[in-house]
């Protein structure tokens, strides 16, 4: 039988911030790298990972969960846990690999997606010291924008909290994908489709409506949010800007 290394000794590695069972994926991760251990090789039980990482089951259990989707754990019931495939950790450049206006597109197709759970989730069990703590974070946004203080909004700060609140960890890791992603496009890009005013004003309404506990009205909220038709019309105008710069005129 081989022996592993004690899963207490990597328990600190690349152990980020957010829910607890995004934190066991990327332990359990690192457990399977740093003992170099290949499809067929069997991992401890769940009680060994529960104690040594001091997780709880359903906390196990969920990380487990992703990790067998990924393909990278095979749950034999019965005979316990063994490594499927090679550990891959996904990255925003390995998803978005088309053109910068392709994988806009992707980005907020995708978000539309994972959005519209998260609200709705969110929606259904947020209590009130969540909805307070969602009220701040609109509130600094805007106030940021009434003092021209651009800079310091965060890119899918208020989509990030909303995933959290829904407390769906795979929606949230989703989000912070989704977030680098966003942070992964030109500079330029990024600009030519910012209506930060308008995401300000948008972000209180679906707060409200959550609030008020109206699904189908956060969901109606949460599409117009992420229009297509809105990111359509500001590339097309992108472009025109671009086409006049080159012919030596100026933006039309």
């Amino acid at each position: 039988m081989a022996t592993h290394e004690p899963i207490h000794q990597i328990s600190a590695v690349r152990t980020s911030g957010g829910p607890v069972a995004a934190r066991v994926v990327e332990q359990i991760q690192d457990y399977i790298e740093r003992n170099g251990l290949q499809p067929g090789h069997k991992l401890p039980p769940e009680r060994v990972f529960i104690e040594q990482l001091g997780v709880s089951r359903s906390s196990l259990r969920e990380a487990i969960r992703v990790l067998s989707t990924l393909g990278l754990i095979d749950v034999r019931h019965g005979d316990g846990m063994y490594v499927a495939g090679a550990v891959q950790h996904a990255s925003p450049a390995a998803i978005f690999d088309a053109t910068e206006e392709h994988a806009l597109r992707n980005l907020i197709e995708t978000r539309l997606g994972v959005e519209l759970a998260a609200a709705t989730a969110a929606t259904l069990r947020a209590d009130a010291e969540d909805f307070e703590r969602l009220h701040a974070l609109v509130e600094q946004q805007l106030s940021g924008l009434d003092k021209n203080d651009r800079e310091k909004w965060e890119p899918l700060g208020f989509e990030i909290a909303v995933a959290e609140v829904s407390g769906n960890s795979w929606l949230y890791n989703l989000e912070l994908m989704l977030r680098d992603a966003w942070l992964s496009l030109s500079g330029g890009l990024r600009a030519s489709v910012s209506r930060y005013t308008e995401w300000g004003h948008e972000h209180r309404a679906i707060l409200a409506s959550m609030e008020s506990r109206n699904v189908p009205q956060v969901q109606r909220l949460v599409t117009a949010h992420l229009s297509l038709e809105r990111f359509e019309e500001d590339l097309r105008s992108r472009r025109k800007s671009a086409d006049g710069r080159r012919q030596g005129g100026g933006s039309p």
